[in-house]
C-alpha cells in the first residue's frame, strides 16, 4: 500500500503531508498530556509493535495496476498502546521504511503516513471502541470503559481492523484519483483491499484474543494464594517439599 514518488500530483502530496504533520503533532501532544496525568506511555510495547509492523509490511502481495497489499497493523497497535502512541509509532516505522528500505517515496511520505499511520490507526481504533461501548451498554456494564469479555474485544478489534483497511484503501484511491489516476484503477483497489482486510481482521482479532486470554491467566495466577514450598515439620521430622 506504499506509494512511490512520481505517482501523485504535487498538490495532493502537499495537502496529505500537511494533514499528516498535523495528526502526528496532535498525537505527540496527546501522549505528553497522558504522561503528565500519570498515564505512562508504553514505549517498550510500542517498540515491539513497531518491529512487528515493519516485518508485516515486507510481505507485499501484488494487486491490480501495480499496487500491492500487506498487513497494516494499525488497529492492533492502537488497541495495545492507545491511538496517539500508535500514530507516532506507525509514522516512525513508515519513515524508517522510506529512508532505509526505499519502501515508499520520500516525497510521498506524507500520503503514506496519512493512509496507514493516521486513517489506518484512528478509524480502526474508533470502530473498536464503538463496538466495545455498544456491547457494554447492552449488557448494562457500569464501568467506563465497559468490562467486556475477551471474545467481545477480539470481535471488536477484528471489525476495526477490517474497516481500517477499507478506509485506508478509500483514502489511497481518493488521493490517486485527485492526483490524476484513472478512476477505474482507483475503484479496482477497493474490493481487493476489502478482501485483503479479512486477513487483517483475522490476525488482529486472534492476537487480541490470545493477549487477553494470556493476560487473564497471568492475573489469576498472581491473585491465587502461593503454594508453600515446604510444609512445617513436626519435631524430628524432615520437612516435605510440595
Amino acid at each position: 500500500m506504499h506509494i512511490p514518488d512520481g505517482v501523485l500530483d504535487p498538490g495532493v502530496l502537499a495537502v496529505a503531508g500537511a494533514a499528516s504533520v498535523g495528526a502526528v503533532a496532535w498525537s505527540a501532544v496527546a501522549v505528553r498530556r497522558g504522561a503528565v496525568r500519570g498515564r505512562a506511555p508504553r514505549w517498550g510495547l510500542a517498540a515491539a509493535g513497531a518491529g512487528a509492523v515493519a516485518v508485516a509490511h515486507m510481505a507485499d502481495v501484488p494487486l491490480y495496476g501495480g499496487h500491492t497489499a500487506h498487513l497494516i497493523g494499525g488497529t492492533l497497535l492502537a488497541v495495545a498502546v492507545g491511538p496517539a502512541l500508535a500514530v507516532l509509532t506507525m509514522a516512525g516505522v513508515l519513515v524508517l521504511e522510506a529512508v532505509l528500505l526505499g519502501d515508499g517515496g520520500m516525497a510521498a511520505l506524507g500520503v503514506n503516513v496519512l493512509v496507514m499511520g493516521v486513517v489506518g490507526v484512528l478509524v480502526g481504533y474508533g470502530v473498536y471502541r464503538g463496538v466495545v461501548l455498544v456491547v457494554g451498554r447492552l449488557r448494562g456494564s457500569p464501568d467506563v470503559p465497559p468490562d467486556v469479555s475477551p471474545g467481545v474485544a477480539a470481535v471488536a478489534a477484528a471489525a476495526g481492523a477490517w474497516v481500517s483497511v477499507t478506509a485506508s484503501a478509500l483514502t489511497l484511491a481518493t488521493a490517486e484519483a485527485a492526483g490524476g489516476a484513472a478512476v477505474s484503477v482507483a475503484q479496482a483497489l477497493l474490493p481487493q483491499h476489502a478482501a485483503w482486510g479479512l486477513l487483517e481482521a483475522i490476525v488482529t482479532g486472534g492476537a487480541v484474543a490470545v493477549a487477553l486470554a494470556w493476560g487473564g491467566q497471568v492475573a489469576r495466577l498472581r491473585e491465587s494464594p502461593r503454594t508453600p514450598h515446604a510444609v512445617q515439620a513436626r519435631d524430628g521430622e524432615v520437612p516435605a517439599v510440595v
